[in-house]
């Protein structure tokens, strides 16, 4: 049974639904496909398929001939938020939408097939990555980054997009070779052009959950690393986003097991007594979903197939 603070939740999110069925990141602020996405996600967990079901509509009217989705539906542009999309199509049963932005999500590119030789040579010397590999940029045919090809791992891996799939295989060879010497991730390189770059530990939760939404062993030197930077981290403070994608990512390890109540206590403690979580829309969501059901992100051992 759901606890009351976490229905709290859930009203505030239903009370801050704006007029065109979205929401902003902040109450009536203008409506965006990301925090729409999950906080449509939260709604039909806890059964409210009314409410969903109008943000169901809202994503619909973000979609484009192509199946892109934009940042909301005056944008002409597909966008990094379609991540969210797919994960609402997919658990609320908009198939021939879900499989539209699928088709588009396969096709976004980054810069990698622009880069000649020369140039993939001179990025390894400098900013000690492989340019070559393809990923998912912030904005079509540019640089790929790990936090959108992760968030798109994520979506597609949850969405049944086969790990065979060269665009999840590549997006799982970005995010490994751009791991730091720190152990975690960063935004996107490992070096910049005069000196090794740390972790933050956002990326680095991201990147983990991605690893393991694509069933990357845990037992691997990656894996490992990156949880021993994700534990150094959790021992300071940490906001909400990040405490939120950390718990996901420890639910989702078994070797994590341990840690997983102290991070949800920890976690639903931000809880404020209007029921949000620092009264944003998207963290909100976000944060009852990993509390409540954390399958609607990632297939979780021993609660979903």
């Amino acid at each position: 049974m759901m606890s009351p603070s976490l229905s709290k939740a859930l009203d505030f999110i239903r009370a801050n639904q704006n007029s065109d069925g979205g929401w902003g990141y902040r109450p009536r602020c203008q409506s965006f496909t990301e925090p729409t996405g999950f906080c449509a996600l939260a709604l039909f967990s806890g059964g409210d398929k009314t409410a969903a079901g109008r943000a169901l509509d809202f994503l619909k009217a973000c979609q484009k001939d192509n199946g892109a989705i934009s940042l909301d539906p005056k944008d002409t542009e597909g966008s990094w938020m379609a991540y969210a999309a797919l994960l609402a199509f997919h658990a609320l049963g908009a198939a021939s939408e879900e499989r539209r932005l699928k088709d588009w999500i396969l096709s976004f590119k980054d810069a990698s097939d622009r880069f000649t030789p020369a140039d993939i040579k001179a990025i390894a010397a400098t900013l000690h990555y492989d340019a070559s590999i393809p990923g998912w940029p912030w904005t079509p045919n540019t640089t790929a980054w790990v936090e959108p090809t992760a968030l798109f791992l994520i979506a597609l891996i949850r969405a049944g997009t086969p790990l065979t799939q060269d665009r999840i295989r590549s997006g799982i060879s970005l995010i490994l070779d751009r791991k730091v010497r720190s152990g975690g991730w960063n935004f996107g390189n490992p070096a910049s052009m005069s000196h090794k770059l740390e972790a933050s530990l956002m990326s680095t939760a991201i990147a983990l959950a991605a690893l393991a939404a694509a069933g990357y062993p845990e037992n691997r030197p990656p894996v490992e690393d990156g949880l021993r930077f994700l534990g150094r981290c959790l021992a300071g403070e940490v906001s909400t986003a990040s405490l939120g994608w950390c718990l996901l990512v420890l639910k989702s390890f078994s070797s994590e097991a341990s840690r997983v109540q102290g991070i949800a206590a920890r976690l639903a403690g931000l809880q404020a007594a209007d029921g949000s979580f620092r009264r944003n829309l998207f963290e909100t969501a976000l944060a009852f979903l990993v509390l409540v059901d954390p399958g609607a992100l990632l297939r979780i051992p021993g609660r979903n197939g």
